[in-house]
């Protein structure tokens, strides 16, 4: 049988078998119980200072033992490892704790010391209006004042004085220390960043006073003042000067300061330098969403991140925004790829912001010094050119510049110039692809598809120039252009007589996120008197990252009587969570599924699925990208409702499409 209770004399053995080591402590057995912790002894000096306790009857630990003392040991307690002994250090106590099992009960003996302190000294510390820290030779933080506290957000002790300081700033206070150690004197130091609990940056000044113990440096003061230049002094601006002010890191006058002994080093080594210019993908959408105070701590954590990564071989400097840069010193190709890499998956990890984990991913450019300038302005130029090159091709990549870069970026920025003309100068045009009711074998409705004819470009594909309106914000007054264009079609066919048509026009995941969609919509179906259910609305599953607001979004569009279906269904990652949540009337199965189902197998089960599912869920579905009669067959078996592609007819302008397939009054 378990023994659970040791008797008057074990227990004694074991406390006197410690105290003759601590003969000056408090000292007190602890036994750990059904997740309470019980006092089973206590030697005379722990009695006289916290009470008497009366053997067999035990007491609660939280209640024996004073707040602030058990707070610090049950943390040493749930972290110490077996037959080891932790200990904690403050300006006040010095805690060891011992653990020992004893027939399978887990025993922990634990010493508290004193330290013998004027209380005047204490007094004075408190008192203090300057903030003052307490920390030992690592930089450990044994006490600090209540200015420190109220001003810094010091909370506890044996805190890493590394959390609360700006990175670049803890190799300067780390030697302060070290100095002050060796030489048993003060020391000062000037124009130091911290940062305030509510995350502000300051200057500070720090004096450093030894506290000696047996002739020897035990602890250190450090007093702090801040001398943050107020906003009418702008004559003492020597920190903010080469640092920025949100990370504490180089600043880019630090890095045109810093690069000219850069190239003398390089020239005097024969070595080369790399120039990596980093940017946050997508930022903007961060600090729209979250605010910019979240974008700000991301913006911290991520040059945190860097700069461990380049530390050692490295200084990072930020430019603006979410644009910094690294410069790595004498390295070859293989090592800047590893750090790029590096940095690339570092930013793949979430965030944790205020308890919420932030996505975000990184995309970086690189130049070499001197092969690919001789200023770091001409570096800095072509390193954003390979890295908006990055962005291009996909983001969270890194690209090494060429010379061929160049032209290509400047093809983008004159074709962007020339879209941003195109609505004025008639060069956009709506294609209209037909679907097909598979049970009539009749055209039901159209895609509206966008096309864009340019004199110096020629026909620019949509896999071009869409991508393109998207990153420069075009895209919201192209698509509002679209649904107006799409209007007008069904407004004709109604002069027409032709009432039965409904046209599915692409909605962006911008246009769909912005504020006056719905308005501008119903304003079109005013203007040329249209029927709501005669306009579908086409949403990409990347559109409804955000559930709350997508479900506010749809449910508005839908209160309007408009149609809704999801595009490239079975594409996106959360296809199955959203489909059974969202108010949709129609799935499209994307066409990669489609194109080769009649040789792949595993297409074809993907498609049966997706077909079965909406049958289900009470939706329509409509199969893209069909080419064969083969796919035909198959799709009228698994009761498909329509199907578009290539098979019944190309994507054409309106006044081809109607000589060719006359619709139906």
């Amino acid at each position: 049988m378990k023994k659970t209770t040791l008797d008057q004399k074990s227990l004694q053995y074991i406390v006197n078998q410690y105290s003759s080591i601590e003969q000056s402590g408090l000292s007190v057995l602890i036994r750990k119980s059904n997740e309470q912790y019980s006092i089973m002894y206590a030697n005379d000096m722990a009695q006289n200072e916290f009470g008497v306790l009366h053997f067999p009857k035990t007491e609660l630990a939280h209640r024996y033992l004073p707040s602030v003392i058990w707070q610090h040991l049950k943390t040493m307690i749930l972290t110490v490892c077996a037959n080891e002994t932790a200990a904690f250090e403050n300006l006040e106590h010095l805690l060891t704790v011992t653990e020992e099992t004893v027939f399978e009960d887990q025993f922990y003996y634990c010493t508290i010391h004193k330290h013998p302190q004027d209380p005047a000294f204490l007094e004075l510390l408190e008192q203090n209006f300057d903030p003052i820290l307490v920390v030992d030779k690592e930089g450990n933080i044994l006490h600090s004042n209540a200015a420190a506290n109220g001003k810094f957000g010091f909370v506890g002790a044996n805190l890493q004085i590394d959390k609360y300081v700006s990175l670049f700033a803890r190799e300067e206070i780390q030697k302060l220390i070290d100095e002050t150690i060796s030489s048993q004197k003060s020391i000062e130091l000037a124009d130091i960043g911290l940062k305030t609990i509510e995350g502000k940056s300051v200057i500070v000044f720090i004096k450093s006073i030894p506290m000696l113990t047996e002739q020897k440096v035990s602890k250190i003061l450090l007093i702090l003042r801040d001398i943050t230049p107020s906003p009418e002094c702008e004559s003492d601006t020597s920190y903010f000067t080469y640092h920025d002010q949100l990370t504490g890191s180089w600043n880019r006058k630090a890095l045109s300061v810093h690069f000219k002994e850069i190239i003398k080093d390089s020239m005097r080594t024969n070595q080369k330098s790399a120039i990596l210019s980093i940017d946050l993908d997508r930022f903007k959408r961060v600090n729209k969403t979250y605010g910019t105070a979240a974008g700000d701590m991301i913006i911290n954590a991520a040059i945190e991140r860097v700069s461990q990564i380049t530390k050692s071989i490295g200084s990072i400097y930020r430019l603006n925004g979410d644009n910094f840069v690294a410069v790595l010193q004498n390295v070859q190709k293989e090592q800047v790829q590893q750090v790029a890499a590096d940095i690339i998956y570092s930013m793949k990890k979430p965030f944790l912001i205020e308890d919420s984990e932030l996505a975000t991913t990184a995309s970086i450019g690189i130049t070499y010094f001197p092969d690919d300038g001789a200023s770091i302005d001409e570096l800095l130029q072509k390193a954003n050119q390979a890295l908006l090159y990055a962005k291009e091709k996909g983001r969270s990549s890194y690209r090494f510049y060429q010379s061929k870069m160049k032209n290509q970026l400047e093809n983008t920025a004159l074709m962007e110039a020339h879209l941003r003309r195109a609505i004025e100068k008639n060069e956009l045009m709506v294609y209209y692809q037909p679907q097909i009711d598979l049970e009539t074998e009749t055209i039901t409705s159209f895609e509206a598809l966008l096309r864009w004819q340019n004199p110096k470009f020629g026909f620019v594909s949509p896999g071009v120039f869409i991508p393109l309106a998207e990153e420069s914000e075009l895209i919201i007054d192209i698509g509002n252009w679209v649904l107006e264009e799409a209007c007008k079609q069904l407004y004709e066919w109604k002069v027409q007589g032709i009432s039965n048509i409904r046209i599915a026009v692409n909605i962006s995941p911008k246009q769909f996120r912005e504020d006056q969609l719905a308005s501008k919509i119903l304003y079109f179906l005013e203007k040329y008197e249209i029927e709501p259910s005669l306009l579908e609305l086409e949403i990409t599953e990347s559109s409804m990252t955000d559930a709350e607001d997508t479900m506010k979004i749809l449910k508005q569009l839908k209160s309007m009587g408009l149609i809704i279906s999801v595009d490239d269904f079975g594409t996106g990652y959360s296809s199955l969570s959203y489909i059974k949540r969202y108010p949709i009337d129609i799935i499209k199965i994307d066409q990669s599924f489609i194109r080769d189902m009649d040789t792949d197998e595993k297409d074809k089960a993907i498609a049966q699925t997706i077909i079965h599912l909406a049958h289900n869920l009470g939706l329509d579905v409509i199969a893209e990208g069909v080419e064969k009669e083969e796919h035909v067959g198959f799709l009228k078996k698994q009761q498909c409702k329509k199907a578009q592609g290539f098979l019944f007819s190309k994507p054409l302008p309106i006044y081809e499409l109607m000589k060719e397939i006359p619709l139906k009054k």
